[in-house]
């Protein structure tokens, strides 16, 4: 918490720091310390686009108050300026805010989520038989096919192994 002074050294005297700092995504937050009577002050900064949404506000100050200035999530490191003006302009002071880089987080430990576990299906040479027979099969009429260029032997090819793939679709649907 950054702490400002008025009136404590005389009418509209008006005490800051040289300079603060924060990080990105924190708040500013000015405590502003009247030691006198009530008074009018301005905050204005000319700079501060890039770091914040913040540009002027006027305030009435009686007695202690507070006014926070929010620094961007995704601000970069860099200064700014924010003067304090009272007396309707007359004494006027400023201060920088330096913008720190936000400290990276820790990094959690990965959780690996378990891979679930395929069930084990058993390798059946027996309800195969037919499966690969009929990819034998194809294998034979497309070599016949290669050598002789009989088209019918090309189509019984690719019929036997139409024929398998539905078996084997059918086997896995059971």
């Amino acid at each position: 918490m950054t702490e400002i002074h008025l009136n404590r050294r005389g009418i509209n005297a008006i005490e800051v720091p040289d300079e603060v700092e924060v990080t990105a995504g924190s708040d500013l937050v000015l405590r502003i310390v009247n030691h006198g009577s009530p008074l009018h002050i301005t905050l204005a900064s000319s700079n501060s686009s890039a770091f914040t949404s913040f540009f002027h506000e006027n305030l009435y100050v009686s007695g202690d108050e507070e006014f926070a200035v929010p620094i961007r999530e995704n601000a970069y490191p860099g200064i700014f300026t924010i003067e304090v003006i009272a007396g309707y302009g007359a004494r006027r002071s400023e201060f920088r805010v330096i913008v720190r880089e936000r400290a990276a987080p820790e990094p959690e430990p990965a959780v690996v989520p378990a891979a679930p576990v395929a069930p084990v299906v058993p390798f059946r040479w027996d309800s195969s038989i037919p499966i690969l027979a009929l990819v034998a099969a194809a294998l034979v009429f497309y070599g016949l096919w290669l050598i002789y260029q009989v088209d019918l032997l090309n189509a019984v090819a690719f019929a036997a192994l139409l024929v398998g793939v539905i078996l084997v679709w059918l086997r896995q649907r059971s």
